[in-house]
């Protein structure tokens, strides 16, 4: 009996023990036992470009890490390669490892970030960084490599306007566009410490309206994620300042410049924001729009719903609740907000980002549809990602809106209307007509469609 027990015991020791040698051979890092350097098998990989390979075996190394280990793993795997000026290469990799890990799509728009952090290096060309990023996971490496760009460079009324001009695929491309002065948002808002009027007063220097929206809606998400606690511009700053000392190190000239706010006198006609300002009022699900001028008050309640999450947690039918004690005019558009976020929750799930949004009243459901699927497409960039989610909808003015909101994302994504034609040309039933109001191709308002004259505002 005490010898059956004394094997009982060894096995329980050496099992373990075993299993643990194979996988730590195989390159898994076992919690507690030690990191070990990537192996001369992904140095392979990488000078290969094979991003399948290096995904597996980013997996295999980081998979049984657990928060900020396991995603401090996958980092390692990522910035290996773009410190070997592999952009491309690590995108890729980040889109298989996504793949194979849940986890990793839910983070994928931190880790595409922090990869366009990374891509740009001062002394660089930007158009050049800019250019090798894609649109993975909500276009997250063109944001970061706006991000350092600012935090090395500041802003002043003159660099501003023209920072997007001088990357030539902006001018041509709406999408990329978009992708920039988006990025401009979340870098103001670094820039000032999270104090958003300022911030905002940033993106005021953009000369057209469509700039300066889209550059408030990265204000306004850069200033979400200051509040969590979860911003990349300590991240950032410390890109910067790393490679200026490497640079300093290796008897370079080129320095950093410090980043800085726009003066008073640049300001001309903008009124200058207080020395403070408060990045939470706890129990206000309405601030911070509700202490911000009437030309924020859309791209504010946009990302409102991201603040009232706090408050309440992923309970969609509170949310919807906080959004119904806005101003009238803004309560569609906080639906919108409520949809984005119900994308993010479900992953991508079309049946649980439909129960989620019926939880809300009836009238506004149709703006958080078009909140989930302008995400779904937002993540891909492939608006028929989107067509499948709106053939989902029973309720007509929701399924009609949502085939308007892909429309919408063919128009920014499509410049050429013989482009945005073909493809909703393929779209079946009542979706057709509602994707070609969408996409600018007809001024015909579909049957069902409920406040037209919220969509397809003017780009100008």
């Amino acid at each position: 009996m005490i010898r059956k027990l004394l094997w009982v015991l060894a096995a329980l020791v050496v099992v373990p023990a075993a299993i643990a040698v194979f996988l730590r051979a195989n390159g898994t890092i076992i919690p507690g036992l030690g990191t070990p350097g990537l192996s001369p098998a992904f140095a392979q990989a990488a000078a290969a470009g094979d991003s399948l390979e290096l995904a597996q075996k980013a997996y295999t190394r980081c998979r049984l890490l657990r928060g900020k280990a396991k995603s401090g793993c996958y980092e390692e795997v990522l910035l290996t390669l773009v410190k070997e000026r592999k952009i491309r290469v690590a995108i890729g990799t980040l889109a298989r490892i996504g793949a194979l890990d849940g986890e990793v799509r839910r983070l994928g728009h931190d880790y595409s970030h922090i990869i366009g952090i990374n891509a740009w290096r001062p002394g660089e060309d930007l158009a050049s960084a800019y250019e090798q990023c894609t649109e993975l996971y909500q276009s997250g490496c063109y944001h970061g490599v706006i991000q350092v760009y600012l935090t090395a460079k500041g802003a002043t009324a003159e660099s501003v306007p023209e920072l997007c001009n001088s990357i030539p695929s902006t001018r041509d491309i709406l999408f990329l566009r978009f992708q920039c002065v988006h990025g401009l948002g979340h870098g103001m808002v670094m820039l000032n410490k999270a104090h958003l009027p300022k911030a905002l007063a940033g993106c005021d220097l953009l000369p057209s309206a469509w700039d300066r929206d889209s550059c408030y809606g990265g204000a306004f998400m850069e200033f979400i994620l200051a509040g969590r606690g979860q911003s990349h511009g300590e991240h950032a700053a410390h890109v910067v300042e790393e490679l200026a000392a490497a640079d300093s190190a290796a008897g370079g000239g080129g320095g950093t410049a410090h980043a800085h706010e726009p003066a008073a006198d640049e300001h001309a006609d903008h009124e200058m924001p207080s020395d403070t300002f408060a990045i939470r009022r706890p129990g206000d699900l309405l601030y911070p729009c509700n202490a911000l001028g009437d030309k924020y008050q859309r791209a504010c309640y946009a990302m409102q719903a991201g603040i009232m999450v706090e408050s309440v947690g992923l309970d969609f039918a509170r949310v919807a609740e906080g959004c119904n004690q806005a101003p009238e005019l803004w309560i569609p558009t906080c639906y919108q907000g409520i949809g984005t976020y119900v994308s993010g929750a479900t992953v991508q799930d079309p049946a649980d980002a439909i129960t989620e949004c019926n939880k809300g009243r009836l009238e506004y459901q149709p703006w958080c549809y078009i909140g989930v699927v302008k995400n779904f497409i937002d993540v891909t960039a492939r608006p028929a990602d989107g067509l499948e989610f709106c053939g989902r909808i029973g309720h007509e003015a929701s399924r009609v809106a949502c085939y308007v909101a892909v429309g919408e994302q063919v128009s920014v994504l499509q410049t050429w209307m013989e482009d945005r034609a073909k493809f909703c040309d393929t779209v079946v039933a009542d979706g057709q007509a509602a994707c070609r109001f969408g996409a600018g191709l007809t001024d015909d308002v579909p049957r069902g469609l409920l406040r037209p004259d919220w969509f397809r505002r003017p780009v100008n």
